[in-house]
């Protein structure tokens, strides 16, 4: 049975190198009705980034101890790391009234899938322009080696031929351009939303008319 959800669950997916943690980024600067979901990792924190707020970091033996515990939401393990998203975040979201944004892959976008309805979704797969433009973006990052590099491209691949598993698929061309695109989707299903739920108000008092 899956699970009905007050706010609405937005999803962005992309291969490593696509845009999508910036998107995540831009989105949240934006939107002021939505919060990032920020996902547990087992692996080692970079340099520039803060516990906390962009993962949070545990290690391997915490992480599946959580997982075993029914902790999170959704796991995924990439490059020998785990992720996951954790429910507290549903709550702390609903408790806000805000719409939750996940920066997670096709693996992790597919179990949220399987727990919630369907109306609750709102999920993106964000393509580069071509797998050349892809390898150029992850030299530019200076993050990895060669081997890792293509290690990553490899992975991208294979996440690609998940696309057609989600409802909207954009090639990130201009990540601003892309963010607008985003916005427009997003609100539309709000509007949406909000239409509904007057409708249905409405039709109460119609049928518990006398």
């Amino acid at each position: 049975m899956n699970i009905e959800q007050k706010n609405k669950l937005i999803i962005i997916s992309s291969p490593s190198g696509a845009g999508k943690t910036t998107l995540c980024k831009l989105l949240l600067k934006k939107m002021n009705n939505v919060s990032l979901s920020i996902s547990y990792t087992s692996r080692n924190k970079k340099l520039n980034e803060i516990n906390g707020k962009d993962y949070k970091f545990v290690n391997k033996k915490d992480f599946l101890k959580l997982k075993k515990n029914n902790y999170f939401i959704e796991t995924a393990k990439n490059f020998n790391h785990y992720y996951g998203s954790p429910f507290n975040n549903l709550k702390k979201a609903s408790k806000l009234n805000k719409h939750l944004l996940f920066d997670i892959d096709w693996k992790g976008a597919r179990k949220i899938r399987n727990k919630f309805l369907k109306n609750d979704i709102i999920d993106f797969f964000i393509l580069p322009p071509s797998v050349k433009e892809l390898r150029k973006r992850l030299i530019k990052r200076g993050r990895d080696n060669r081997n890792e590099i293509d290690l990553r491209l490899s992975y991208a691949l294979d996440e690609i031929k998940h696309y057609n598993e989600y409802r909207y698929i954009l090639i990130n061309q201009n990540i601003h351009q892309t963010t607008k695109d985003i916005i427009k989707i997003i609100e539309y299903h709000l509007f949406l939303n909000d239409n509904k739920k007057i409708l249905n108000k409405n039709l109460k008092k119609l049928i518990n008319f006398k």
